[in-house]
């Protein structure tokens, strides 16, 4: 892929970098979380995929980056890593990528529930809870189904079992 460069007016602005990662991520397994621009036009861009993120990736995309942006014209710093296990999931595809896991999900209202994810759509998902029952030893099965709308946040409990 041969570098191409931005319009001159403002390079270092989100929706361009998030343009130029579309681009760049098109035919990959990876895709883009979050990127941050911040004082001083640090770019900070945080990746994820459907079988994690290896080192390979981060630098590509970096360099992949370095060689579209003029520092001649607009000078900056850049970091790219893995968004990370234990952040909070932010893209309908992030659930999808951890169906399986217990995650423990917070809502606006403050109301959490923890369970294992078992579905997800592009609007919402589904935890698999367990309630206790009578008895101290019964415990039942419920189904949740979210929206991503009504959680503020839902992230994966990391389990090393």
């Amino acid at each position: 892929m041969s570098p191409r460069f931005l319009p001159v007016s403002k390079m270092i602005d989100k929706k361009n970098i998030e343009k130029l990662l579309e681009q760049i991520l098109a035919e990959k397994e990876v895709f883009p979380v979050l990127v941050k621009i911040s004082q001083g036009n640090k770019i900070s861009v945080f990746l994820d995929g459907v079988d994690g993120v290896k080192i390979e990736d981060c630098a590509f995309v970096s360099r992949q980056i370095e060689n579209s942006l003029d520092r001649d014209k607009e000078d900056f710093e850049l970091e790219v890593s893995s968004y990370g296990v234990g952040n909070k999931l932010l893209l309908p595809v992030q659930y999808k990528i951890n169906i399986g896991r217990i995650a423990k999900s917070m809502l606006a209202d403050g109301k959490t529930y923890k369970g294992k994810i078992i579905e997800a759509d592009e609007e919402r998902f589904t935890l698999e809870t367990e309630k206790k029952g009578k008895k101290k030893s019964e415990k039942t099965k419920e189904l949740i189904t979210l929206t991503y709308d009504e959680c503020r946040e839902t992230k994966v409990i990391v389990s090393f079992n």
